[in-house]
């Protein structure tokens, strides 16, 4: 399936774990990082005709992305709104959701993400413009003080976050989609990583586990209207939502009762995960190793993988 479904998951993982690690490693150099990722994630794209298509790689690409997707959204439900709800409750809900979503025709699903697509490109434009009366130049300054080795992990990092649930999660057959969606997805991510430094400043966002929702509570429509950075969340949970759904559906289990054990397994580990505070922080700081090994099982051949 594909349509608009690679333009979400090319952007699923940068919220509360791409942007802000990525923030952290370049400094004022993330937009050249963004821009030197998303030059060599396109030529990956390019290059690649067909990726691997072993049950064995499809599935642990499909739970892994929806495990990661899964673990961000409940952490920011029960960070930023939920604080009280038990981290099971809210692992709960998404994940039933997106098990029925997995399971729905393609032709109804494509014609969801187009609308969907259409919401998310108004509503990132809708914001910029209120942001922009926010936004302060001195906040991106030293503007050309190179940290080689920062904007070098930056790019590593950003190709990895983009590239790797296109390409563990798409059929590339529609190679041209493909590319005009990770080009936009990757725009969109350059756009917001220059609103949340040039509004927050590089150094207040390094604070945040979550600087592009700090952004959005700085937008003011005016007095009479209160808490409208809520409606600017949403493109980032359908991004999430479709992402775990996507993983979902790739997991392809046609047992009469196998293909309840992946969701059932998943919500057990999301919930150990975004329960304890340590485990959260290890994949923080870890989710790049996990894309590596997936971007890597994806791109061996299948015949090769099956003579090991």
């Amino acid at each position: 399936m594909e349509s608009r479904q690679s333009f979400f998951n090319g952007r699923a993982l940068f919220w509360g774990f791409g942007i802000s690690l990525l923030l952290k490693l370049t400094n004022t150099n993330f937009w050249i990082s963004e821009l030197l990722g998303t030059a060599i994630g396109l030529i990956i794209l390019m290059l690649v005709k067909k990726t691997n298509e072993s049950k064995i790689v499809k599935t642990l690409s499909g739970f892994s992305m929806a495990f990661l997707a899964s673990t961000i959204l409940v952490n920011m439900g029960g960070t930023l709104y939920l604080r009280e709800t038990p981290t099971f409750v809210l692992a709960l809900f998404p994940i039933i959701g997106c098990f029925i979503v997995s399971r729905s025709k393609e032709y109804s699903l494509k014609r969801t993400l187009l609308i969907l697509f259409c919401y998310s490109v108004f509503m990132i434009t809708l914001g910029s413009l209120f942001l922009t009366k926010e936004a302060r130049l001195e906040n991106i300054f030293p503007l050309f003080h190179f940290d080689y080795k920062g904007i070098v992990l930056g790019a590593i990092l950003y190709v990895l976050t983009s590239v790797t649930p296109i390409l563990t999660l798409n059929d590339m057959s529609d190679k041209k989609t493909i590319i005009s969606n990770y080009l936009m997805s990757s725009l969109s991510i350059l756009v917001i990583s220059l609103l949340i430094v040039f509004v927050l400043g590089n150094k207040e966002a390094m604070l945040y586990r979550y600087p592009e929702y700090v952004l959005l509570k700085r937008i003011k429509i005016s007095e009479f209207f209160s808490n409208v950075d809520n409606i600017f969340v949403v493109p980032m949970v359908v991004d999430l939502l479709i992402t775990i759904s996507t993983g979902l559906r790739n997991i392809g289990l046609n047992g009469k009762y196998s293909k309840y054990v992946f969701p059932v397994l998943l919500l057990f580990l999301v919930k150990f995960v975004t329960h304890y505070g340590y485990a959260m922080v290890a994949l923080y700081f870890n989710f790049p190793i996990l894309l590596t090994i997936l971007l890597f099982l994806t791109l061996i051949p299948k015949k090769r993988l099956n003579k090991k």
